[in-house]
């Protein structure tokens, strides 16, 4: 579930069955922090992979790309709060929106287990305070999402650590993932990035869908369609232009795709301003 267009705030709690994967890739403009209270999972962000437990949280900066998938046969169930820049200005004023920016941008923490609970604590006075509706329900869900965000930003700054992929597959995935982020320009073909990871095209084609949860060509549109919306927002490059930096052969082409991925034409999509 997303967040609504004028949301500055939601929360979703969900449990879901074995071998769920999301059928779609997220890319949205607001923060997200993911939660995994039980089960274990992957999630892919941009090009990398990271292995989730229960008890780890991901942060996720506005605008990546990502995706999760199942590991093993069982349930699982997950927190995710999406949020905005508008949300955080009493945080800015407070401790600085710079600091506050740097902390949001994605990172993958393990919550030490004495602190655990004191986590789930505060996720289950936010979702209290969002059902309760009164007139203090809004001040205290805020305050105790801002103790959340906090420390979570104390985590940060005492856990600077990489997310080690030690599966030789996985690794092999997220190279070619990183490479197609770096060339997705190119004329890129399923042969040349097997050929780059030293794997047959049939093969390296079932690997990468099962590791990143992506077909391989559908991981090139959404990476060149993501690439696109930044220039249409941010440049005043024609259309056509912007299809053929980004890897598309005809400005056609690249409005059937994008309206495929974004539900709207590139057109409309500027004109709006990215809202949908």
């Amino acid at each position: 579930m997303l967040m609504k267009e004028n949301q500055s705030f939601f929360m979703d709690r969900i449990k879901r069955e074995p071998f769920f994967k999301m059928s779609t890739a997220h890319v949205h403009p607001y923060y997200e922090i993911y939660y995994l209270l039980s089960g274990k999972r992957k999630m892919f962000i941009n090009h990398t992979l990271y292995t989730v437990d229960k008890g780890d949280i991901l942060i996720i900066d506005k605008g990546e790309l990502h995706r999760t998938t199942f590991i093993g046969d069982g349930p699982h169930e997950r927190i995710v709060i999406n949020f905005t820049d508008c949300f955080l200005e009493p945080l800015f004023k407070n401790i600085g929106k710079e600091g506050s920016l740097s902390a949001l941008t994605t990172a993958h923490l393990a919550i030490p287990i004495g602190r655990k609970k004191y986590v789930e604590e505060l996720l289950d006075k936010i979702t209290y305070e969002g059902e309760l509706h009164d007139r203090f329900s809004e001040m205290l869900q805020r305050n105790h999402f801002y103790e959340l965000l906090v420390f979570l930003m104390r985590c940060q700054a005492f856990q600077k650590k990489e997310d080690v992929v030690k599966d030789v597959v996985d690794v092999k995935m997220q190279e070619a993932a990183k490479y197609i982020c770096e060339h997705y320009e190119d004329a890129l073909t399923l042969e040349e990035i097997a050929e780059r990871v030293h794997m047959s095209p049939t093969y390296f084609s079932k690997k990468f869908k099962k590791v990143t949860g992506f077909g391989f060509k559908e991981y090139i549109g959404q990476v060149r369609i993501k690439e696109a919306s930044h220039l249409l927002l941010e440049t005043k490059a024609s259309i056509t232009d912007i299809a053929l930096a980004c890897g598309f052969s005809d400005s056609n082409y690249f409005g059937d795709v994008f309206k495929k991925l974004k539900g709207i034409s590139p057109y409309k999509y500027r004109q709006n301003k990215g809202a949908l």
